[in-house]
């Protein structure tokens, strides 16, 4: 009897264990920084305004299908953040076994409307063992600390680059070693700087296509067949739902060509993260953009919902389908592989991260605004992806 007792107790406990587990989903939060390794997309800390940041680690597995309303949302407990950030960048190691946060605001531990510089600017997270370690970097510029919102490219010689912080561009690099900046705070979408990592120079072009709204927030993606697609955000100017909600730059065309998409998203999102797995563009968390000015004096509200965008069709679907991520071209496409084998780079985040390769890229960035000369508003963090 005592057995069958303990037997019953155990059988309780453990279903109650899977339930929770099932069950979990994480706070509202904006700031977040996200990554891709393997199939395993990662979410570091945020700002939840609860009113402090969160040093969470949280991680979606895409090695199985599922629903948005009940995305399998996963915390890794055991691992916090050494010290609550908001708006990090995020690089991945050649062997996908290390992500590096760097940079970021911290809050006063007495005063959370206290923003303060963090005393260590990079803090690395090992993937196998989940454990967190500060690495001593050599020759660091200490110009970085303290800054939010950096964007970040990977490439697959193990260089890292950072640009910027608050005023700094979206990004997405290119397979020919082109880091491209699109938007940002008083920049036209139809002027578009690009670094060349082959020569370390600059060069700028002006695009062709549909006219798109300047906007700041917005998150990016690159395809394996060379389109930027474009996400989200809130206009430079108005502070309200930037139009189009999707536009895609094809970046094989010269110029590159803008091209509106007419597929209104279920929400408009900044300082969201988005990520490209196969042809699903992965949007997560964020601000709900306002649509209007009235709207845009309104304290922000926070999403903690999941949507998933076609890319190739160009439409909004209820599921990610695991087995199908590659759709009508799956023939066609090389298919997807852990970094770890691959020795690519991802990035993702509240603004966007990057994923690169010179084989293969795949790249996101996402970033903030000022909201005014007192203060300054959320944009977007980090993700990626990588094809071989």
């Amino acid at each position: 009897m005592n057995s069958f007792r303990i037997l019953l107790s155990s059988l309780i406990v453990i279903s109650l264990v899977l339930t929770n587990v099932k069950c979990y989903s994480p706070d509202p939060r904006v700031g977040q920084a996200s990554i891709l390794v393997g199939s395993n997309l990662y979410f570091f800390e945020g700002n939840t305004k609860n009113p402090r940041f969160t040093n969470q680690v949280l991680y979606l597995n895409l090695s199985s299908s599922f629903n948005i309303t009940s995305p399998p949302w996963s915390q890794i407990a055991t691992s916090p953040i050494p010290i609550p950030l908001q708006y990090p960048a995020l690089c991945l190691s050649t062997d996908g076994s290390t992500v590096y946060l760097v940079d970021g605001l911290s809050q006063d531990q007495q005063n959370s409307s206290i923003l303060m510089i963090p005393q260590s600017s990079v803090y690395a997270f090992n993937t196998n063992s989940l454990q967190w370690t500060t690495p001593s970097i050599i020759n660091f510029n200490n110009t970085f600390l303290g800054r939010e919102d950096i964007n970040s490219v990977a490439d697959s010689n193990g260089k890292c680059y950072f640009f910027g912080g608050y005023l700094s561009k979206l990004t997405a690099e290119t397979t020919n070693n082109l880091i491209i900046y699109i938007g940002g705070i008083g920049s036209s979408m139809n002027k578009i700087s690009v670094f060349d990592t082959t020569n370390l120079s600059w060069l700028s072009m002006t695009t062709a296509g549909d006219q798109i709204d300047p906007r700041s927030g917005q998150s990016a993606v690159l395809t394996q067949d060379g389109r930027i697609i474009i996400y989200g955000g809130t206009g430079t100017i108005t502070d309200i739902r930037a139009q189009p909600d999707v536009a895609v730059l094809d970046v094989n065309t010269t110029p590159y060509t803008w091209k509106a998409i007419t597929d209104n998203a279920p929400r408009l999102l900044t300082g969201h993260s988005a990520t490209l797995y196969g042809i699903y563009m992965i949007v997560a968390l964020g601000s709900i953009s306002p649509s209007s000015q009235l709207s845009a004096s309104a304290p922000s509200i926070l999403n903690n919902n999941l949507y998933i965008f076609n890319t190739q069709n160009y439409t909004w679907g209820n599921t990610f389908d695991a087995s199908n991520i590659y759709g009508s071209n799956s023939k066609n496409l090389p298919k997807l592989v852990d970094p770890i084998s691959l020795g690519a780079k991802i990035g993702i985040g509240i603004g966007v991260v990057a994923a690169v390769g010179i084989i293969a890229v795949v790249g996101f960035f996402l970033y903030k605004k000022f909201h005014n000369r007192e203060g300054f508003r959320n944009s977007i963090a980090t993700p990626g992806t990588q094809y071989i």
